[in-house]
Parts: C-alpha cells; sequence; structure tokens
C-alpha cells in the first residue's frame, strides 16, 4: 500500500493577534509563527535559517495596516516620542491604509512589503545600526529566496530579468547589512538584535567572504576559533568556513 504525503499550508503554523499600534493608537491583527509547531530542518552557510513547510523569515514583523508602522516583533512596541512623532511623519503621513483581510500567508512579494516598511520605520527613529543591519539582512534573504521562486517563470526572459533584479537587490541589501553589524558591533553591546558576539562573529565573516574580504574573515574567524565561550555548532561552521577560504586562495594561487 502505497504511502501518501501529508501536504502542509503554511496557514497550519501561523495564527492571528490582535495587537494595538503604538503609532496611530488603532488595533488590528497580525500573523505570528506557532512557535511549538514549526520545525527546524537546518540553515544555510550563513546561518539563515530553513523550517519545515514553512518560511519562518517572511513572519517577521508586525505591520500596522492603518498607518504603516512596522518592526520586528521584539522591538515593535519598543517606540517613544519623538521617534513616534518621527514615523508619523516620515512613514505614516505618505501611507495609504490597506485591507489585508485576504491575506491568509504572506506571499513573498508581501512579506518584502512589510520589510521594506519595517526598514523605513527603523531609519526614520532612527534606530541603532545593529536594527536596521537586522532588516537589510532579512531583506536580502527574502528577495533571494524569491528568485529561487522565479525559476518557475515559464517565459525565459522575464524570469532571467526577474532574477537578474532580485540578486542585485538581495546583494544591496547584503552589502548594507555587513556595514551595517561593522558598526552596530563597534558601538553596540550583544545581544545584537538577538544574535550573540560569536554568531554575529561567524555571520560576518561569511559576508565578508562573500563580498572577497578575506582578511577580514580570517579575522573574524581566528576571534570564533580561539575563544571557549563560542558553541561547538558556531565553531564547526568556522571551521567549515576556514576550509573554503584556504581552498579558494590555493586555486587563486594555482591560476
Amino acid at each position: 500500500m502505497a504511502i501518501t504525503e501529508t501536504v502542509h499550508s503554511e496557514e497550519e503554523f501561523i495564527f492571528d493577534k490582535s495587537i494595538t499600534c503604538p503609532a496611530c493608537g488603532e488595533p488590528f491583527k497580525t500573523k505570528i509563527l506557532k512557535s511549538s509547531k514549526a520545525r527546524r530542518i537546518g540553515s544555510d552557510a550563513d546561518l539563515r535559517p530553513r523550517y519545515a513547510h514553512i518560511d519562518t523569515l517572511k513572519y517577521g514583523v508586525c505591520s500596522c495596516p492603518n498607518c504603516g508602522y512596522s518592526a520586528v516583533h521584539s522591538v515593535f512596541s519598543h517606540v517613544v516620542g519623538r521617534q513616534i512623532e518621527n514615523i508619523q511623519q516620515e512613514v505614516c503621513a505618505r501611507f495609504v491604509p490597506e485591507d489585508r483581510s485576504s491575506w491568509k500567508s504572506y506571499s513573498y512579494d508581501q512579506a518584502i512589503r512589510l520589510h521594506e516598511l519595517a526598514l523605513r520605520c527603523s531609519q526614520a527613529k532612527p534606530a541603532k545600526d545593529g536594527e536596521k543591519a537586522y532588516l537589510h539582512l532579512l531583506l536580502a534573504w527574502l528577495i533571494r529566496e524569491k528568485s529561487v521562486q522565479a525559476d518557475e517563470i515559464a517565459d525565459t526572459e522575464v524570469r532571467e530579468a526577474e532574477k537578474e533584479s532580485c540578486e542585485k537587490q538581495a546583494d544591496e541589501h547584503y552589502l548594507q547589512a555587513f556595514e551595517g553589524f561593522e558598526r552596530a558591533m563597534m558601538n553596540e553591546l550583544f545581544p545584537i538584535m538577538g544574535l550573540n558576539q560569536f554568531t554575529m562573529e561567524y555571520m560576518m565573516a561569511y559576508m565578508a567572504f562573500y563580498f572577497g574580504k578575506m582578511e577580514v574573515a580570517a579575522k573574524l574567524l581566528g576571534s570564533v576559533l580561539t575563544n571557549k565561550s563560542a558553541s561547538r555548532h558556531i565553531k564547526d561552521n568556522a571551521l567549515d568556513l576556514k576550509d573554503e577560504i584556504i581552498r579558494q586562495l590555493k586555486q587563486k594561487k594555482q591560476a
């Protein structure tokens, strides 16, 4: 007898939570992950998380459909006084209220739009470099995934144009994330947006490697590998990245 594989939808892993917007005072519903149900299956080399049946990154921000104020869930309610005024002037004044009641789950386009709103709000506050860099990182990851989805477009010309556009945008956000985290590591205390020192150092090392900054990557990896407080998981990732850097440098010398 053949075993039928269960088909899951993202709606199984999220729920609507009622919340009041600190910027406009209006109540609305935001989509929240059912953390106990989502099953992590691994991560990419730069620590981008992967879960079974759902891309949890799409649900990383809370966004008010009435005024446009948006932020990562952990900081959404942490705005006061002048910050609210800045957001109201720079974002809310230009925002047209949206009816999102038909959004049962988020498409990549919808998720990217909400994260872009969150980035604009973080710039308007203005937020610390770590918060802004984190939003750039989430956008880079989401746009890269949108690029992968573009493989399903039948028209070759349209598909290639979409992928090229996505890859360019993703790299721009990735670079902004790298540079923002560099500033944050110099000026902010850990954890930064939930990331401890060694997790961030490894992630920054990978990003430096991605942009061809091998000396920066090597220095960050050295910090991770020589510190007894770094977790075994992060050290294993650091060793793998170190080996890849050495392999590529040898290839360049032989070329």
